[in-house]
């Protein structure tokens, strides 16, 4: 056994069965977006093909997120970096899938005349999806190596992109507001690191990780309440939606 093999057998007790975490969250995005897309099938009305494709990658990145420590649990390393490698093609994906659906809304929200200052606003949500999750895949990446920094950044991953659909649970479901939809779905993935920072805590394991993650979430989260409107955001994001 390699020591990179060694380094993924010693999962954290407390860690075995991660997977029922993403199979939880996914649960929430599929029941989020239910109405709107997953419960369309077969026809899918009036979805387009970058909502499709959009669709299509992020559940493969919660579908690997579930795979990947199955894999480990039954010693399948190699199977596991593999599919780790194929995290490098994914990924970029994702990325581009995030931009081309910033793209469909910015454009459906011209051809619906909104005022301008609130699509460039709207373009918030895409950007700083893109860069929180790139940001965690990056760490997770960086920190392959080293189990347990890695498999704290991939969970950070889920929900760096799980807001989305929980916005979408909360207000069309649960028929929360608009207001208090946005707050808990930025205030839900918060809490979840939080609540897992002290686990790690009181285990006396390492969340430094998770802090960091933390950080990431909640400056991109909480700055929707002054930046979307500010003149420097309304600057930045007219120079990108030219690029449209």
């Amino acid at each position: 056994m390699s020591n990179q093999d060694q380094n993924l057998s010693h999962t954290e007790p407390g860690y075995k069965n991660v997977s029922l975490f993403f199979v939880v969250i996914l649960l929430f995005v599929v029941l989020g977006f239910f109405k709107t897309y997953f419960g369309l099938f077969p026809s899918f009305d009036k979805v387009t093909a970058i909502q499709h494709i959009h669709g299509l990658m992020f559940t493969l990145w919660f579908l690997l997120l579930i795979i990947q420590p199955i894999l480990i649990s039954y010693g399948k390393y190699k199977a596991h970096r593999i599919i780790g490698k194929f995290t490098y093609v994914l990924v970029p994906c994702i990325i581009i899938s995030i931009h081309f659906i910033a793209r469909e809304a910015y454009l459906n929200g011209v051809a619906a005349h909104k005022p301008r200052t609130d699509i460039l606003a709207g373009t918030y949500f895409q950007v700083y999806q893109i860069f929180d999750f790139a940001i965690l895949y990056l760490l997770a990446i960086i920190n392959k190596n080293r189990t347990p920094y890695h498999m704290r950044y991939m969970i950070a991953t889920s929900l760096a992109i799980s807001g989305a659909g929980m916005r979408r649970l909360l207000a069309v479901v649960i028929g929360l507001s608009k207001a208090h939809a946005l707050f808990f779905g930025f205030f839900i993935p918060d809490i979840i690191l939080v609540a897992l920072i002290v686990y790690d805590l009181i285990k006396g394991n390492n969340s430094r990780a998770y802090i960091i993650a933390l950080v990431i979430l909640a400056v991109s989260h909480y700055s929707w309440y002054f930046l979307p409107y500010s003149a420097l955001w309304q600057s930045v994001a007219g120079y990108f939606v030219r690029f449209f």
